[in-house]
């Protein structure tokens, strides 16, 4: 019995330390995610964060305005937004600016001419 009960811990840590890839997410790296980026670039920033692990318990590092520093995170649905190809004639209009202001499972996803709510991408 003693050799089952250490091969069980050893099973038990072996997929403990999958956790992160197993949900999608890397070492270190927080739930949620980040707020749109619609700013212009301000190129003469630095970087003020590296990860999420240099910022505060609610905040994420994230690109904004093309230099990364910490923000609030933003709630994230299941899934991943599908490809739009096309290119827009028109100026950008937002129809949503994040997941929460979808309903259902439909995310808030790039488009060819803004973001808009769309069903999440399958396979």
């Amino acid at each position: 019995m003693r050799f089952g009960s250490l091969f069980l811990l050893v099973v038990l840590l072996a997929v403990g330390t999958q956790l992160p890839a197993a949900s999608g997410r890397k070492k270190g790296e927080k739930a949620g995610g980040c707020p749109p980026d619609d700013g212009p670039c301000l190129l003469s920033v630095p970087d003020q964060c590296k990860d999420d692990s240099q910022c505060p318990s609610t905040m994420k590092c994230c690109y904004q305005a093309c230099f990364r520093h910490c923000v609030p995170r933003v709630s994230v649905k299941q899934g991943s937004c599908p490809e739009d190809r096309l290119q827009c004639l028109s100026p950008t209009k937002h129809l949503c600016h994040q997941d929460s202001d979808c309903s259902g499972k439909k995310r808030c996803c790039h488009s060819a001419c803004g973001r808009d709510c769309r069903d999440p991408a399958t396979g």
